[in-house]
């Protein structure tokens, strides 16, 4: 199978799963309410932060580590099993020991802290690896089986007559959604082989790993530090109003991300199996989809997100406006990134997020206090340009060597 039509597969199972997902996240927003999802959900985001910050990068050194030598494959398997059970460990402590400690009041059950948090470690770490072997079709099949049971559980969840004690099914059940999809990665990355006690240089992909980390983490701050700027500055809906604007820019990236995934393993084997213009190739429909979507929401958003959302989310349309041309952007460069991280060349990309993220707090800081939600949305939007074209500047380099 050649890569273009690798990547074709993967994008249509992807993009039919993110569909799903998109519903999710509109009944969760529709049960919720514009009073309380945007809290929900910047609670997510904080949980998020720590569980990246915990991996390590582990499943960019995967991809990068198994695309040369595929047969460590049972090698990192246990590594990674390893590390699952010190991270589940170490949550468990942090929630009954350490939590109960602290200042500030966590909405969510434990449970839900719990299965969200290791779920995700799960998913990020056999995701890797799976996607090392090229096996995307199976991530899918994974993904969106547990995602059409939850979006059923959803939908009866609206539709029950007591809604009382809402925000803990909720929060429980989407929790349970990563957690049943990071078990069933890690199950289906197992596989018996002849390697055996072969030594892995960790050396290395941890320092590879660890540099990507530390990119991820910065790049993740990045996309949603504008929204606890909002919550400080703004009401509960004005904020459930800018998380949902950026919920869907990140489907710009999702979109985008599931390209990227399909190429990487073919960027990191450093046989130069993909020319500059063989990406173009490859790319231009992408792009092309990226811009169309982005004209049809922004002059059809006034009547689009009440309809999806809810009486509450009128605000949307005009955040959405002026973050849209950031949007786009950020769905272009993370095609870009695709290209970079393939090329080891992360650091260009490091660079590029973190002043990107200082530009944003600084001028946050400046202009929120006085401005408001206005001055966030445009500053951000502003960044977000910026960095794509930042990162044009030597695109064609990563090709050349």
């Amino acid at each position: 199978m050649n890569i273009s039509t690798s990547i074709i597969q993967n994008v249509a199972g992807r993009l039919f799963n993110h569909a799903v997902v998109f519903v999710i996240n509109v009944l969760i927003t529709r049960i919720l309410g514009a009073s309380n999802s945007g809290h929900y959900f910047n609670e997510l985001y904080i949980i998020s932060f720590f569980v990246f910050i915990f991996s390590f990068g582990l499943d960019y050194a995967v991809i990068a580590g198994l695309s040369n030598d595929p047969d460590m494959r049972s090698v990192f398997y246990k590594k990674l099993i390893q590390l699952t059970i010190l991270f589940i460990l170490l949550l468990l402590i942090t929630t009954f020991i350490l939590l109960p400690n602290v200042p500030f009041h966590i909405h969510q059950p434990n449970l839900a802290l719990i299965l969200f948090a290791a779920g995700n470690m799960m998913l990020i770490l056999f995701q890797g690896l799976l996607t090392s072997l090229k096996k995307f079709g199976l991530q899918n099949k994974i993904l969106l089986s547990v995602n059409i049971l939850f979006l059923l559980y959803l939908v009866y969840l609206l539709n029950s007559k007591v809604l009382s004690q809402t925000l803990p099914k909720v929060s429980i059940g989407y929790a349970s959604v990563f957690f049943i999809q990071g078990l069933l990665m890690l199950f289906y990355s197992f596989e018996k082989t002849s390697i055996k006690n072969r030594k892995l240089d960790w050396k290395p992909l941890f320092k590879y790993g660890s540099y990507m980390m530390i990119s991820s983490v910065v790049y993740f701050v990045f996309l949603r530090v504008d929204n606890f700027f909002v919550e400080k500055y703004a009401d509960a809906n004005t904020l459930s109003n800018y998380i949902q604007c950026g919920k869907m820019g990140q489907y710009f990236i999702y979109f985008s991300s599931i390209v990227t995934t399909s190429i990487l393993p073919y960027l990191s084997n450093g046989k130069n199996d993909l020319s500059m213009q063989q990406w173009k190739k490859i790319m231009f429909p992408y792009i092309a989809l990226i811009i169309l979507s982005a004209i049809v929401l922004f002059f059809t958003g006034t009547f689009v997100y009440p309809f999806v959302f809810g009486n509450g989310f009128h605000g949307m349309n005009n955040l959405m406006q002026i973050l849209m041309p950031g949007y786009v952007c950020l769905g272009v460069l993370t095609l870009l990134n695709s290209v970079y991280i393939g090329k080891k060349n992360v650091h260009k990309i490091f660079i590029g997020d973190l002043f990107g993220l200082l530009f944003i707090i600084s001028m946050d800081v400046i202009f929120a206090p006085k401005y408001g939600v206005q001055s966030i949305a445009v500053i951000s939007s502003i960044a977000y340009c910026f960095l794509c074209i930042y990162l044009f500047v030597g695109f064609k380099k990563q090709f050349e060597g």
